[in-house]
């Protein structure tokens, strides 16, 4: 018995893209040092934690059902996956500002407030 599948597949960035547009649009810092030290160590996270391809997925549905049926589903299930994932992104942006930011202090101490000449 044949069934009707949806594939769900998600996108992703290449981690040193996501680290130069996440220092680039909420970091400025007068060292440069202290940038680099920063990318390094997000690097290093990103590399640990987020490093596996986007997982994917098939809901597996009765052949029967009608093509009203399938979009209907399609449908309520895209947008209820929709939400969960928005949701997990914010958590997971919370998160990652938070450790994005203690590694910035990490890397100022490291590297101090020097000035550049």
């Amino acid at each position: 018995m044949s069934a009707k599948v949806i594939p769900l597949t998600g996108k992703k960035k290449p981690i040193r893209q996501i680290i130069e547009e996440a220092v680039e649009n909420n970091l400025t810092h007068k060292n440069p040092q202290v940038l680099r030290c920063l990318k390094r160590e997000i690097e290093k996270l990103l590399e640990k934690h987020f490093n596996s391809d986007a997982p994917e997925m098939t809901l597996l549905l009765p052949a029967d059902l009608t093509d009203d049926q399938l979009q209907a589903i399609k449908m309520n299930f895209s947008q209820v996956f929709s939400e969960h994932n928005e949701r997990m992104i914010q958590r997971s942006h919370s998160i990652f500002l938070d450790l994005y930011l203690s590694r910035l202090e990490v890397c100022e101490l490291k590297f101090g407030d020097a000035e550049l000449n």
